[in-house]
């Protein structure tokens, strides 16, 4: 039997079950069969298999090298391949105001240039201006064409930094490759789709991104910041003994807001188990003093999310925390000194929200959870609508700290064990109250409605359940008519897409069912309200859907324009190799 101190185990478990046992099971081996795409006749993932090559060789000869290669691109195209290409003027792109600029273009009808192939390309280097830094490319769908030729479209991602400059481009293009007699694979046709190209001007000495400047050393201490903060994962799992929950993907939140009442915002970081959390109290000067020990905030747990709000309503800022052991509440005296005052144990928090559901003016807490497929309920199954994990709470603050767990109570008992990882409060309605929208990793996303303090799922019926890998909800009124639109941030698979989308993927299933699985690996996601009374998916048109593996998502106007932009982190486990996993 595993121990709950084992859940972020740095080894993977062996199940009782299967302890004892001599060699592979046969049901992983039968797994590990799945992954060779030939043996079950996956011919289109043999091809995305086969386009490395061509492709690698492309960046090379193209984006890589000291200088463009020609002799290269001849080789690798079919004799007098053409392209069609976006028109544009990339000297100009440069040279935009500002310390952000960015451009973006699609293909429309009439305006793209017919330029052969290596002309073509070349106006793709000079996007870039010279020799990229950086770059990726994905397959995000493949269609077979015959047996010797195929059509793809292609995400391709590229970096260059130069000096006091850093150049990004996103291309998406469709290309047509041919298999000659003796099994080469060569490029017949190219378009391309669009182009997304941004120039940032740096600052000499510091790192600078989208306008922004790099200071968590100095904002965090320059010592603490390079011994604990800075140092991955990978670090500290060589290094901590792995029942103190050191897990491999890091699930650990932050909270802001004052709580010395110094009117500046502070910063309470979470971290896994075996390292204290930090409380870093904001300076007039812009650094920080580390205060975790002595606010009695130094918390040695395996730390998932926290919160900074007044829970007592005596004016100043508490902090709810959730940890792998349960949730735990710290009372504030008004000094930034924290005495712990409420708990409740349970295992697989994620995150947490809060808002006043029931309007008696204190706040509630919604607690999102997980589930461990070691010590809980198993595997997700169905992995794409699953609802066998661990049912989320909902935590009623009765006054002096009295928190009851109400969740069936108040209507959020439907749908509360679809291994959820986040949830936003907003009053999507206009009608005063509340509402709550919960993203789920493995089961179909829940919004409720707010009746009053009684609340009513209703998903399914204003069609933003989207069976997606959700990860982070944020909301802001980004068509600006006065109602509150959704974005939901998931994880994006480029081989989810091509399989998903292929002929030979659940042949006898019926198109609703192969529209899910579509939808699941598609990427994020954004709902235009209609009134409050509906909500329309414009994910595609957008331009927000492609977020690679994303965690969540923030919105905020970057720019000051008046619009409201978006913030996605992403990424996955950190390897040698950047392709999809």
């Amino acid at each position: 039997m595993l121990l709950p101190g084992q859940l972020f185990a740095q080894r993977v478990q062996v199940p009782e079950s299967l302890q004892g046992s001599v060699g592979t099971p046969q049901n992983i081996q039968s797994a590990l069969k799945g992954m060779e795409p030939d043996v079950d006749g996956w011919d289109g993932e043999v091809w995305n298999g086969e386009l490395q090559v061509p492709m690698d060789k492309l960046a090379q000869a193209v984006f890589l090298g000291e200088a463009f290669d020609s002799q290269s691109i001849v080789e690798l195209m079919r004799p007098a391949a053409r392209g069609l290409w976006l028109a544009g003027a990339p000297d100009s792109w440069l040279t935009g105001p500002g310390p952000w600029w960015f451009h973006s273009a699609r293909a429309q009808p009439g305006q793209s240039l017919d330029l052969p192939m290596e002309e073509g390309l070349q106006l793709l280097r000079g996007v870039m201006g010279g020799k990229a830094d950086r770059l990726e490319w994905h397959v995000e769908s493949l269609e077979l064409k015959g047996p010797a030729r195929v059509e793809t479209e292609i995400h391709v991602i590229l970096l260059r930094e130069q000096s006091g400059m850093a150049v990004g481009l996103h291309g998406f293009w469709r290309a047509i490759w041919e298999r000659d007699s003796e099994g080469v694979v060569f490029l017949a046709a190219f378009r391309e789709l669009e182009r997304e190209a941004s120039a940032l001007k740096g600052v000499q000495g510091e790192t600078r991104l989208d306008g922004f400047v790099d200071r968590s050393a100095r904002m965090f201490g320059g010592a603490l910041y390079r011994s604990q903060l800075r140092p991955g994962i990978d670090h500290w799992r060589e290094r901590l003994h792995s029942k103190l929950g050191v897990g491999l993907l890091g699930h650990h939140g932050m909270a802001v807001g004052d709580l010395n009442g110094d009117g500046l915002e502070d910063l309470y970081v979470c971290e896994p188990g075996g390292l204290p959390n930090r409380l870093f109290l904001h300076q007039a000067n812009g650094s920080s003093v580390e205060a975790s020990k002595a606010s009695g905030l130094d918390l040695l747990d395996f730390t998932s999310s926290a919160l900074i709000m007044d829970l007592d309503g005596d004016g100043d800022r508490d902090l709810m925390v959730a940890t792998a052991s349960g949730l735990y509440g710290f009372a504030n005296d008004g000094k930034g000194n924290f005495e712990k005052r409420f708990e409740h144990l349970g295992t697989d928090l994620t995150s947490l929200a809060a808002a006043d559901v029931d309007g008696d003016g204190d706040l509630d807490v919604y607690v999102c959870r997980y589930s461990s497929p070691y010590v809980s309920s198993g595997l997700p199954f169905p992995y794409h609508d699953a609802e066998n994990g661990a049912a989320n709470w909902m935590f009623i603050n009765g006054g002096d700290w009295r928190f009851v767990e109400s969740a069936v109570e108040v209507g959020l008992g439907v749908g509360r064990s679809r291994f959820s990882f986040s949830a936003s409060f907003e009053d999507y309605d206009n009608d005063g109250d509340q509402d709550l929208y919960v993203g789920n990793d493995f089961g179909r996303n829940a919004l409720y409605r707010n009746d009053g303090g009684q609340f009513v799922s209703v998903a399914h019926e204003l069609a933003v359940e989207d069976l997606a890998a959700g990860m982070g909800v944020t909301w802001a009124d980004w068509d600006r008519d006065g109602f509150m639109d959704l974005y939901v941030s998931n994880m994006g698979s480029n081989a989810g897409q091509r399989i998903t989308g292929s002929g030979s993927f659940l042949p006898r299933a019926d198109e609703e069912v192969r529209s899910e699985f579509q939808g699941h690996a598609r990427g994020s996601s954004l709902y235009l309200s209609q009134g409050g009374k509906a909500f329309e998916d414009a994910t595609v048109g957008s331009g927000a859907r492609r977020t690679g593996w994303a965690w969540g998502g923030l919105a905020m106007d970057l720019d000051n324009d008046g619009h409201g932009d978006l913030v996605v982190p992403n990424g996955f486990v950190t390897g040698s190799s950047t392709r999809d996993l």
